[in-house]
């Protein structure tokens, strides 16, 4: 097989929620290839957050993309979903359900980015908007940032990134792009990790099973390169860590008995590590932050911190007020679940569990402490 050019390729495996508390019970993993490693800060937030911030290497803040959903009522596309309170909630609060309704929705809306109702009441949904509509990989998918493959396509690199299919799937489709060689550079999201911490610990059997079969993929694919290739650069990171969930808090419950009005006096959405609240009136703001500033299991966030995080927006797109729980501390229910999840994400950037890990097979001089520094590679 014809070698391309440059005879170089850069190969990206992003692995979702390899943190490097999770890292570091398995440094095993590609121990004879990888000459770099080490934590990364990750941002404020999910990934919503995270993986625009990894593709375009700027803050929320910069380029918007903070949390999925956000007050907004008259631009909201789910007007007509208020209707479906009607059903019962042994239907609607169903995750089959719920997945099932987020295809039709996002094929009536038009979306072509990532999107899932999760367990948002349809009672307030007819006050968010949503922010991923398009898909962030595509042509100008970001509005006002360019990503890392808007560069690559105007710099006419030829690349490979497959958002599809499973982590299995994904390997093959990049070992047959190996072995045509002609690819340049090489970006791999592998989310199936994230998924399984999501419902087991970080030490449990099915854990390590999926992070050796990452090992053996990942060392062929390398392997593959290396022969079709004269250099190889890889580097394989993540967005960030998980935390195991210690307790749960019901939050709504507290907000609720302050006998204020949804949609009327405040709108809030309850994330499932923080809440973000919109006030309506002035009374409703003094009321819900001295509850909340009560509240020992979280914390409110300052404007000044929100800067620091960068996440702050002059127009609390994303909120007026940010009350983020104590690492391990569940909101339960919320609107991303009714139960409590063995671990989450999503806690401050300064947790040790929330750290994110960076991985490479070669020392290039360069600083990278956050996962933002991974676009300037």
């Amino acid at each position: 097989m014809e070698k391309i050019n440059t005879k170089k390729i850069n190969l990206y495996i992003f692995i979702d929620a390899f943190g490097w508390e999770i890292y570091r019970e398995n440094e095993w993993f590609l121990a004879d290839i990888i000459e770099v490693k080490k934590p990364l800060k990750t941002v404020f937030g999910y990934s919503s957050a995270c993986v625009p911030s990894i593709i375009t290497g700027k803050t929320p803040a910069q380029h918007r993309h903070w949390a999925s959903f956000y007050y907004s009522p008259e631009t909201s596309p789910f007007k007509a979903l208020r209707y479906l309170k009607i059903l019962p909630k042994v239907i609607s609060e169903r995750a089959r359900v719920r997945r099932y309704l987020s295809v039709v929705i996002k094929k009536r809306c038009g979306f072509t980015g990532y999107f899932l109702l999760y367990n948002t009441p349809f009672k307030y949904l007819l006050y968010f908007d949503y922010q991923e509509k398009n898909d962030i990989y595509s042509e100008n998918g970001i509005k006002g940032c360019k990503t890392v493959f808007d560069k690559l396509r105007k710099k006419g690199v030829p690349f490979f990134m497959e958002k599809s299919h499973s982590d299995g799937a994904k390997f093959k489709k990049l070992c047959k792009a190996l072995r045509e060689s002609r690819i340049e550079f090489a970006y791999l999201h592998l989310g199936e990790l994230d998924g399984l911490l999501h419902s087991n610990k970080s030490d449990s059997a099915i854990i390590r099973k999926k992070i050796k079969d990452f090992d053996i993929k990942i060392r062929e694919a390398y392997v593959l390169a290396k022969k079709y290739y004269d250099e190889v650069n890889l580097i394989v990171f993540s967005d960030h860590g998980m935390k195991e969930t210690e307790a749960t808090y019901d939050l709504m419950k507290d907000i609720e008995s302050l006998n204020l009005t949804y949609g009327k006096d405040y709108a809030a959405y309850y994330d499932s590590t923080m809440a973000r609240f919109w006030f309506l009136n002035d009374a409703a703001k003094d009321k819900i932050t001295d509850k909340l500033n009560q509240t020992k299991q979280g914390k409110v966030f300052s404007d000044d911190e929100l800067k620091t995080l960068g996440v702050y927006f002059e127009d609390h797109k994303d909120g007026d007020l940010i009350f983020l729980m104590n690492p391990g501390i569940l909101i339960v229910p919320s609107f991303m679940g009714k139960k409590a999840v063995c671990g989450m994400h999503g806690y401050h950037p300064d947790d040790p569990d929330s750290w994110a890990t960076y991985l490479s097979n070669k020392d290039n001089g360069k600083q990278v402490q956050t996962i933002m520094d991974v676009f300037d590679f």
